[in-house]
């Protein structure tokens, strides 16, 4: 699986999807929330080029006090990029993901299939590699509640992998994770149900006898007396 490859062709492919969402002569912008430095800032390169500290002010403004949905389609390939590539603080993902799901009927099928082909791409990334600015869980939240996509196949992917990094995940989420919390969505119940079973005992084992450091390995122990501590 060559993860860098399949996420330069997603977004590569995002690009050119977009790229019929030109930058807009003119935006409109709230005077008293946005300087005209700022808008200078993510006008002055092409999108490709553009910076994420070019981009953070409209990423905290996006729609909301600067531009409209088209203009946020414009900048959207680079925004994801940005995050995925970690340059982007992770804090903006919610936000990005949120406005996308607003525009989402205005999109067309081939620009839905490409933000889904990212999406996809991005949580192989974030499998693959620990730890990651937007953690598997808002990952997860993203997929599931975001995008209110079916969270299964995305599970089923997670625990085949064998790397480190992917229990190294599974780990931090035991740790993190709130069973028994009374969030009334189908895709918390099934996430719960999935990670107090089986697969994240295996992958979480699995981890703590390949350990390359003592400290995965207290991570991954800790995490299996979690664990097992749901059971009783």
């Amino acid at each position: 699986m060559n993860t860098l490859s399949d996420l330069g062709s997603a977004l590569d492919n995002l690009y050119a999807v977009f790229s019929r969402y030109p930058l807009p002569a003119e935006t409109a912008v709230c005077d008293h929330c946005v300087s005209p430095e700022s808008v200078q800032a993510a006008r002055a390169a092409p999108l490709r080029l553009l910076t994420a500290s070019a981009l953070q002010p409209y990423a905290s403004h996006a729609i909301s006090t600067w531009g409209d949905l088209e203009e946020f389609k414009h900048y959207l390939p680079r925004l994801l990029e940005l995050l995925i590539l970690e340059e982007l603080d992770g804090l903006y993902a919610d936000s990005v993901m949120r406005w996308v799901t607003f525009g989402w009927r205005s999109l067309r099928q081939a620009e839905q299939e490409a933000i889904m082909t990212v999406v996809n791409a991005w949580w192989r990334q974030t499998l693959l590699h620990y730890p990651r600015d937007v953690d598997v869980m808002s990952m997860i939240e993203i997929i599931a509640d975001t995008l209110g996509l079916e969270l299964a196949p995305y599970l089923a992917e997670w625990e085949a992998l064998d790397p480190e990094a992917a229990a190294r995940h599974m780990a931090w989420l035991v740790e993190d994770f709130t069973v028994h919390s009374g969030h009334d969505a189908d895709w918390y119940a099934n996430l719960e149900a999935w990670i107090a079973g089986p697969a994240p005992a295996r992958m979480l084992t699995a981890g703590l006898v390949r350990a390359k450091s003592a400290e995965a390995a207290e991570q991954f122990s800790h995490a299996l007396e979690t664990h097992r501590s749901w059971h009783g």
